[in-house]
């Protein structure tokens, strides 16, 4: 007959037999879980990762900072060209000129300081009988092209509008859809309105 204690002592054998058996039977499934979860528990290659999500559009709106404000340096060095040919017109200079329109183009491309190409850039100066009178709408064609070109200086103390435009090609993805096109898509304009002084 078995006492209590006996049958405590079997089954505290048997139990250890079993979970030794286990032990044995888990180890495998232990070295195999560990060698396929170690890629996942590796930090190494996180930095790349996280770069490659935010690397691309970090770029994209640095680009498109830099072109902006190329954009706006070419605004004001069209200003700048503008205001330096008017007032050629304004005191006579072009006018009393061998060849006024191509001394008008020559002023204006050297006033561009070689940051736009000068070819690229169109012009329209037009006389008024008074400011009240002044319009001077831009014209573009189906395919975006200014229409609104001329040469006409006028004479002393007439009232004259110069105006230069240049149409900016967005290079860098996706800036251009962003930014809100006018007349003709992104065309910069520069205009100055004046009476000719009487240098005759």
């Amino acid at each position: 007959m078995f006492t209590r204690g006996a049958v405590d002592r079997a089954g505290s054998a048997c139990l250890r037999g079993v979970a030794s058996a286990l032990q044995w039977a888990v180890r495998p499934l232990r070295a195999t879980a560990r060698f396929l979860c170690a890629p996942l528990r590796c930090e190494r290659g996180s930095a790349l990762i996280e770069f490659g999500l935010v690397g691309p559009p970090f770029l994209l709106v640095l680009a498109g900072t830099v072109e902006l404000s190329a954009m706006f340096f070419a605004s004001s060095v069209i200003e700048g060209a503008t205001k330096e040919v008017a007032r050629q017109i304004r005191t006579g200079q072009i006018q009393t000129s061998a060849d006024p329109m191509a001394a008008f183009q020559a002023n204006l491309c050297d006033a561009l300081l070689n940051v736009i190409d000068c070819a690229e850039v169109k012009f329209h100066v037009q006389t008024f009988g008074n400011f009240q009178a002044v319009n001077m709408p831009v014209e573009v064609d189906e395919d975006g092209e200014v229409t609104s070109t001329g040469f006409t200086p006028g004479g002393a103390e007439q009232v004259t509008v110069v105006r230069a435009m240049y149409r900016w090609e967005f290079m860098t993805p996706l800036i251009g859809n962003l930014i809100p096109a006018g007349l003709g898509g992104h065309l910069l304009i520069s205009t100055v309105a004046f009476q000719n002084e009487p240098y005759l």
